[in-house]
């Protein structure tokens, strides 16, 4: 089976051309029946905001506004557990989560990262806070673990200066603090060509991990992007329209491949997708 051409068909799930589409008021069956899953999540949940998975692949989830950390059980769209960082509980506009290791990672959009552990379901955790001096530079939506690196990644969702490349930057973090050690840039006209729109502003990264690629997903653009680990463009689409998506926030990868995507509620529920590691209909691709 060719990797890259199967990486290329798990992103082109979320298009018309791969798979049959799910309305989004299908049945249960209707939606077994394409390997594709959608779950409303509880009402606490309405501004998901990000995604991560632990080296086990549990799934944590972060909203907007307060640094409470869920997690979710994403077979069936439940919430597990939830524990806070600090008491009273930290705020702040919180855009992102990753795991390394056995540290959670939280970040907000000025650039300020807060580590603390996993913690048990109603409490409060200890933590610590590194402004990694990026916040002049960019508002951040999206960070995502690099485990064969140990390092970070964080998306630019929108840049301070006049210059509108995606940036993307990787960090080294440790107990000790934060350290950038590179600076990617992507020009936006690559990706905007393809997808037929004028910005690109990710709100989620993650890493396909049976490629190392890097996946972003952009609310605002209904946009989904796949690059090198270098920042060469592979891939950008469009996501499903028919109220599928209708903010997505947050992106993961399962080492089996399944697609997890959270779009934030707005005026009603948020909305956890499972997409599968391969559409029935591609099976061409191996």
């Amino acid at each position: 089976m060719n990797t890259l051409r199967v990486a290329g068909c798990l992103l082109s799930l979320v298009i018309s051309a791969c798979g049959a589409e799910s309305p989004e008021n299908a049945t249960a069956d209707e939606r077994d029946q394409h390997g594709f899953q959608q779950w409303k999540l509880p009402k606490r949940l309405r501004e998901i905001s990000g995604l991560a998975l632990s080296p086990d692949e549990r799934l944590f989830a972060i909203t907007d506004e307060r640094a409470i950390v869920y997690e979710l059980d994403y077979s069936r769209g439940k919430v597990i557990k939830s524990f806070a960082l600090g008491d009273p509980v930290v705020r702040g506009d919180f855009e992102g989560i990753a795991v390394l290791a056995d540290t959670l990672w939280l970040m907000t959009s000025d650039g300020q990262l807060f580590a603390t552990s996993d913690g048990p379901d109603g409490h409060s955790m200890h933590y610590k806070k590194f402004d990694t001096g990026l916040g002049d530079y960019c508002e951040f939506e999206g960070l995502a673990q690099v485990r064969a690196t140990a390092t970070l990644l964080m998306a630019c969702k929108k840049t301070k200066k006049k210059k509108n490349d995606l940036r993307i930057f990787e960090l080294s973090v440790g107990a000790d603090g934060v350290k950038v050690l590179r600076d990617i840039t992507v020009p936006e006209r690559a990706i905007t060509d393809r997808i037929g729109k004028k910005r690109i502003s990710p709100s989620g990264i993650t890493i396909d991990p049976a490629t190392g690629e890097w996946v972003l997903i952009a609310a605002r653009q209904d946009a989904l992007v796949r690059l090198t680990a270098d920042g060469d463009l592979l891939e950008a689409i469009i996501l499903a329209k028919k109220g599928r998506h209708r903010q997505a926030e947050g992106i993961e990868i399962t080492a089996d491949g399944r697609m997890l995507i959270a779009d934030e509620g707005g005026d009603g529920r948020a909305r956890l997708a499972v997409y599968p590691a391969q559409a029935e209909g591609n099976k061409k691709n191996e």
